[in-house]
């Protein structure tokens, strides 16, 4: 593993050290998608679970995204991704949807939303890196207009593109695989390659983000009539 970090670091990460983003920790499985008010997807932060962050900032071109799958139509109003800064703390977040065509290749997908979303930055976490630098943690919850909530559908499988607009290098964190496919990273050349088969990447990888918003099944006339049972 230390080996491929290393790469990582000199591709995508040049502000960390050769010892940095090294494997914290072990990776807990089962920590997928839960149930909650509001809460339509979760790959959520659990900081023992954190191994690094891939560069994803808007001067360096550089995108991170990852696949998901709803249970329900769902109307999303917030995206919710937990970032490293190197520079100022970002206030706005690119963010795109795309529907996969079949292939589980980003390269092929149809994009179906895309947005400049403002973003707020709350501390989370001390991250250690392998050479024992502490990196500060942000949640980074980006809140989505309301005349712009993009509606995904059921059991369809999506990718989550996600780029800070700032210019210092930043990082979006990441664990170990364990749901669905690996994370995408494209480095501004346009192109997308999954982190297993990225040179001087060569691990697999899943990103942190929550996905909030409201369930769409039902009309709001027909949540009116089931409350009129009670």
């Amino acid at each position: 593993m230390k080996m491929y970090v290393f790469a990582l670091v000199i591709i995508v990460a040049t502000a960390f050290t050769s010892d940095d983003m090294v494997l914290i920790g072990n990776h807990t499985e089962g920590v997928g998608p839960m149930s909650i008010d509001g809460l339509a997807y979760s790959q959520t932060w659990v900081l023992d679970n954190a191994t690094g962050g891939i560069s994803n900032y808007g001067a360096g071109d550089r995108w991170l995204c990852d696949d998901f799958v709803l249970t329900g139509e769902w109307e999303l109003n917030q995206v919710v991704v937990w970032m490293i800064y190197m520079g100022g703390l970002g206030t706005t977040m690119n963010i795109v949807f795309s529907e996969d065509d079949g292939s589980l290749d980003p390269n092929s997908a149809t994009e179906v939303w895309s947005e400049a979303v403002p973003c707020e930055n709350v501390f989370q976490d001390e991250w250690e890196s392998g050479s024992g630098t502490l990196y500060d943690v942000y949640e980074t919850t980006c809140t989505i207009n309301a005349d712009a909530y993009p509606v995904l559908s059921d059991g369809v499988t999506y990718w989550i593109e996600v780029q800070a607009d700032v210019e210092d290098n930043c990082f979006a964190m990441i664990s170990t695989n364990y749901i669905g496919s690996n994370c995408w990273f494209n480095d501004g050349s346009g192109v997308w390659v999954d982190t297993i088969d990225y040179e001087g990447f060569e691990f697999d990888s899943d990103m942190f983000f929550d996905l909030y918003g409201n369930p769409t099944a039902l009309e709001s006339s027909t949540w009116a009539d089931i409350k009129t049972l009670f």
